[in-house]
């Protein structure tokens, strides 16, 4: 029986196609964290939004939030690495334009930066855990000044497509957050891990079992083993 299992949310534990919990899945976290095991999810959302989504198993979950960089367990803080709210300032402006659209990922939830909230150096009054920025016109918007800008301040991109641009702290990712869980719970016994992109790769790095589900295609992790459902195979093989 494995002492931690993390897994990462879209598209591994919530694929496209299947965006709730069954309740086989909650009957067997709850009977897994019953006998001694840690249950995970590590995931780039904000807490707010992960333990609605996960509200049967929310004292059974940890919760790594914002790409590593918020950890909540029984609605306590257990570890946070924000960005500093002056350099986040500092970024905003640069990035004040009418086809970005900034946001703060904070302790619950993802909310607008504004030209107001801009003019005050403590932003929110609380802790920013990412930034992120919305591309509302993702063809004419030249954002590599703000990477630069971002890099400089210690920050690196945390996610990035057409449509969005994330930032967090140089120092948070998946696997930090993985190597703090398993020194504060004390794991010595088996860690397994699921994920699906290559942002999960330090997480993995830390697991003794990686498995990714087949629905992400080209993607592979040396050592790592394909499921097609990864709640099912919680299920039956854990």
């Amino acid at each position: 029986m494995p002492q931690l299992i993390l897994t990462d949310f879209d598209g591994t534990l919530f694929p496209k196609e299947k965006q709730e919990l069954s309740k086989e899945f909650i009957q067997k976290i709850i009977n897994l964290t019953n006998r001694g095991t840690y249950f995970a999810v590590n995931s780039g959302r904000p807490y707010g939004t992960l333990k609605k989504l996960l509200a049967p198993l929310i004292n059974r979950t940890v919760f790594i939030c914002n790409d590593g960089a918020q950890i909540m367990y029984k609605n306590c803080l257990l570890y946070k690495n924000p960005v500093c709210a002056i350099k986040a300032n500092e970024i905003c402006h640069k990035a004040n334009t009418n086809t970005l659209k900034p946001f703060a990922a904070l302790r619950e939830r993802n909310v607008p930066i504004t030209d107001d909230v801009m003019a005050k150096k403590r932003l929110f009054g609380e802790e920013i855990y990412k930034l992120i920025f919305v591309k509302n016109n993702p063809l004419s918007e030249d954002v590599s000044q703000l990477k630069k800008l971002a890099e400089q301040k210690g920050l690196r991109i945390c996610y990035e497509d057409a449509e969005y641009l994330e930032f967090c702290n140089k120092s948070s990712d998946k696997g930090v957050a993985t190597d703090f869980l398993i020194k504060k719970f004390g794991i010595t016994g088996e860690v397994i891990a699921f994920g699906d992109t290559k942002g999960d790769f330090p997480m993995f790095e830390r697991a003794d079992r990686v498995f990714i589900p087949t629905t992400a295609k080209d993607f592979t992790f040396n050592g790592a083993k394909t499921v097609e459902d990864v709640q099912q195979f919680i299920i039956n093989e854990l």
